[in-house]
């Protein structure tokens, strides 16, 4: 990294190097990936007008140079995969086919992410191993801020909304995994249980996106008269949809997949992978008569005992343990891949699901006044194909299914259920019935 300063002192990015470490994160999704699949995932910002490409595709080039991290591009070396700086410039795509499409890896000149637009829907679909949510939301309302700004509004600069001018700072560009890993943190022990996994029946070449709408005050005071935080409120009720919606009665746990954002927890500002993933999981017995109440007083507090500071240090430098182990280091990347690939196969059969909520989208108010709302979508594995995310922006909570099959009874039975709680839902999808 240079000595130069950059915004409030910070350190700026060195970007005359050619190519840069994955992060720990970064490692598996890399590893795991295969010629027609490579996880990803997709977040959207819908304005209050229809997008102008020409405009658009300006404020594109503008906010790449900002983020030369973005512009890169997987490559596989002798003992790890890295990332390779790219000098083309993204191109704007109309939005027109199945979203997640595969991100190219091999012989593209692209970066792995891709910017996408449908009327007044600008959309981010990344590969993981670039970034997670929270870093690809800031590249995406960094670039919504410089396209109005290019239209001549006043776009206030924030920690979300960067100035394409300033110069990437290196704090941007931190393994924080790395960083905050201690190498004398005790080991979270968690026992290995066989884990429901659902009735999928996917399709190949089919994504079906399911969008509930609704106002977040609402969901606010549905989740308190439950005593549940909203994102405790949601993983109750999809624990409870798949008992309500199974074939049969379910006998083994279901297990919810949640990531937590670290960034707040260690004072991040990296831009990279830096989310941990807990669960939260429930035992239904081949019972059919559960209540929701039930469910509700099983997980109440379990995922706060997971986000402390001292149980997500022992779990993020058990992690960093692993890849930093000297016999490990040494084997040839082609080995580790197929080492990878089974570790990532067993981690996504751990769960029955998947739940991101990405939170509160706050932008400057030149900027806000001409957003909509978000959306946040999450991309299947070879072995998972149904999955949640919810972001809220403005007041609006946007709660997104992704599906791999037609069949829509436990949506339907999700959002029927918030109506009936409490919470009036309008509903988008990308397939008509």
């Amino acid at each position: 990294m240079t000595d130069k300063m950059g915004i409030n002192g910070k350190k700026t990015a060195d970007t005359s190097k050619a190519w840069f470490e994955i992060d720990n994160a970064a490692n598996l999704y890399a590893g795991a990936r295969s010629r027609d699949w490579c996880r990803t995932y997709r977040t959207a910002l819908v304005f209050d007008e229809e997008i102008d490409p020409a405009v658009m595709q300006q404020a594109l080039e503008d906010t790449a140079k900002r983020f030369p991290y973005f512009c890169a591009k997987l490559r596989d070396g002798l003992f790890w995969s890295y990332f390779e700086r790219v000098d083309s410039v993204p191109r704007l795509v109309p939005d027109t086919d199945f979203p997640y499409r595969p991100i190219l890896i091999e012989g593209n000149d692209q970066p792995n992410f891709r910017i996408l637009y449908y009327k007044n829907r600008l959309v981010i679909e990344a590969f993981h191993s670039l970034s997670d949510g929270g870093g690809s939301n800031v590249f995406l309302s960094t670039l919504a801020g410089r396209y109005f700004e290019l239209k001549g509004e006043v776009i206030p600069k924030t920690d979300r909304v960067l100035d394409v001018n300033s110069a990437p700072l290196e704090c941007e560009t931190v393994d924080d995994y790395k960083a905050n890993a201690d190498k004398n943190a005790k080991a979270q022990n968690v026992p290995k249980t066989d884990i429901y996994l659902g009735e999928n029946n996917a399709e190949k070449n089919f994504v079906q996106l399911i969008h509930g709408i609704m106002r977040a005050d609402d969901i606010k005071a549905v989740a308190k008269k439950h005593s549940l935080t909203v994102t405790e409120y949601f993983t109750v009720l999809i624990i409870y949809t798949f008992i309500k919606c199974a074939d049969a009665p379910i006998e083994k746990p279901i297990s919810v997949s949640v990531p937590i954002d670290l960034r707040k927890r260690f004072s991040s500002s990296s831009l990279r992978n830096f989310v941990y993933m807990t669960d939260v999981t429930f035992e239904p017995k081949g019972k059919t008569d559960i209540e929701f109440s039930q469910i509700c007083e099983s997980i109440k507090g379990k995922l706060g005992a997971k986000a402390t500071r001292e149980y997500l240090v022992s779990s993020i430098s058990a992690n960093v343990a692993a890849q930093e182990t000297p016999v490990i280091r040494v084997v040839p990347y082609a080995f580790k891949k197929v080492f990878l690939k089974n570790s990532y196969k067993k981690s996504q059969q751990a769960y029955t699901t998947f739940f991101s909520n990405l939170g509160l989208f706050e932008f400057p108010q030149g900027l806000s006044r001409h957003i909509v709302r978000a959306e946040s979508c999450l991309a299947f594995t070879p072995h998972m194909h149904f999955g949640c995310a919810c972001a809220t922006v403005n007041g609006i909570l946007t709660f997104t299914f992704s599906s791999s099959n037609r069949d829509t009874e436990r949506q339907k039975f999700f959002f029927r259920f918030l109506a009936n709680d409490g919470v009036p839902v309008r509903i988008e999808s990308n397939i008509y019935e």
